[in-house]
């Protein structure tokens, strides 16, 4: 049987729940897979792609903050992580590395799962670090038009220059003119997080929408942006379906294996759920 070698790079990185993720799948699936988390600084980035590519890993995932940087470390990128300017997978064979980005697909399988459509809507998008880069092509693949708030002007420059996406300054005024309009309003900043101190000074944005309102913080489970949604009868979710999900899509790049998607999903949120929530 294959014993499968993966990881996950990061900084920091000792919060991460893919080792756990991946391990419940490899488990699941009857699977050998040996998944550890490495804590990886900018510049080491180098050493440890080296590391990974001589030591037959079948790849690896990449977070905070090197879902841009480690595309200078591949041979090949998947046209769509091309397309976002980042990458959270890299597949490793035969010595070669291909990077992919499953975030977008990750939180668009969540959003059906609840019921929600992306296709053609209209997309309030919040924040624009990597994981926003990859939900934003994600929606203007699927049609839907974009709007982008965010707080640094050198990040929404990336931006800009999509077709489809209009960018403007995260700030109450703002956001409460787009959210009137908008069909789906996505946080993909950390505020609301725990363990971060900062957190949306104002909710009145929600005043007035009809959105339904998607969270990708998972911990807590109940933020206060989705604690004010429900508030105001609005239909509101979590992050930790778009965690299970690209971590699902991820898993499937590094193995090959094929199975039943939303069998693996609902099994993995009963478990890692357990582990996130339990009290």
């Amino acid at each position: 049987m294959n014993r499968y070698h993966m990881g996950v790079i990061g900084d920091p990185i000792a919060h991460t729940l893919s080792p756990a993720i991946h391990t419940k799948m490899a488990e699941h699936l009857g699977l050998c897979c040996d998944y550890t988390a490495h804590h990886v600084k900018s510049g080491e980035l180098g050493d440890f792609v080296w590391m990974a590519t001589a030591e037959h890993f079948a790849g690896f995932n990449v977070t905070i903050p090197h879902k841009k940087a480690i595309m200078d470390f591949l041979d090949e990128c998947d046209p769509y992580a091309a397309k976002c300017g980042a990458v959270n997978t890299v597949k490793i064979s035969g010595g070669k590395r291909k990077g992919y980005n499953t975030d977008g697909d990750g939180l668009y399988a969540s959003l059906n799962q609840n019921g929600i459509l992306m296709d053609k809507s209209r997309v309030l998008l919040l924040g624009a670090g990597g994981a926003a880069l990859s939900i934003c092509q994600k929606a203007l693949d699927v049609g839907a038009k974009v709007m982008v708030l965010c707080r640094t002007p050198e990040k929404a420059a990336a931006f800009s220059e999509r077709q489809g996406v209009i960018v403007g300054e995260l700030s109450p005024t703002v956001q409460k003119e787009c959210a009137k309009s908008a069909d789906i309003i996505i946080n993909a900043t950390p505020l609301g997080m725990e363990g971060i101190s900062d957190d949306f000074a104002d909710f009145s944005f929600l005043d007035g929408t009809e959105a339904a309102v998607y969270d990708i913080v998972y911990k807590p489970a109940e933020t206060s942006l989705l604690r004010e949604s429900r508030k105001r009868g609005l239909k509101a979710f979590n992050g930790l379906g778009m965690l299970i999900n690209q971590a699902i899509y991820a898993f499937s790049i590094f193995t090959g294996q094929e199975f039943d998607f939303g069998e693996m999903s609902r099994y993995l949120e009963q478990e890692i759920g357990k582990i996130v929530y339990a009290k």
